[in-house]
């Protein structure tokens, strides 16, 4: 299992260092967009690695592009949990996390396009109409995408997870 209030704050720490280092002064609403475009181009390039839906050039699946895309897909969700005051949507118990790893791997690219779809349609709903419930859903969902479509196992994530975080404030502390 994830240790994702670890996850959160690791990620929440690195955008003070980043705000601290670009001196950035921007709003809350113009913040929350910006998590929101940035996830969008995030899950668009972990799609583009997992090539499901390459049918035309039956590209490669580029495994370490997905597992970057997917981790960084993560830390922006967790990113905007925060901002939203809804981490208590994506910290979860037991049985919710055994629900999502337990579920049925998708491998047909109708399923698999249907699962992006609906993470992008809940994240919509979530941004657009502040639905909660949708946010929760689009969670579990690029959860289960990563962990039981694609294979990605929790401790490796984790691990890598907090290496790309230290990665990446150790270069805006500079």
């Amino acid at each position: 299992m994830l240790d994702i209030t670890k996850m959160l704050h690791a990620v929440v720490d690195l955008e003070y260092a980043i705000d601290d280092h670009q001196e950035l002064l921007i709003g809350p609403d113009a913040r929350r967009q910006t998590i929101i475009v940035w996830l969008d181009t995030q899950l668009a390039a972990f799609a583009d690695d997992a090539a499901w839906a390459k049918v035309l050039t039956k590209a490669p699946v580029d495994r370490a592009g997905l597992k970057d895309h997917y981790l960084k897909s993560l830390a922006l969700m967790l990113l905007y949990s925060a901002k939203q005051q809804w981490t208590q949507l994506v910290v979860m118990d037991e049985s919710s996390w055994q629900r999502i790893v337990g579920a049925q791997q998708s491998t047909k690219l109708a399923d698999l396009n249907k699962e992006y779809l609906a993470v992008k349609h809940f994240l919509s709903g979530a941004y657009y109409s502040h639905r909660q419930e949708d946010f929760r859903h689009a969670w579990h969902l690029l959860l289960k995408m990563g962990i039981v479509d694609f294979g990605l196992q929790p401790a490796d994530l984790e691990a890598s997870y907090q290496q790309l975080m230290r990665d990446l404030h150790a270069k805006f502390a500079e």
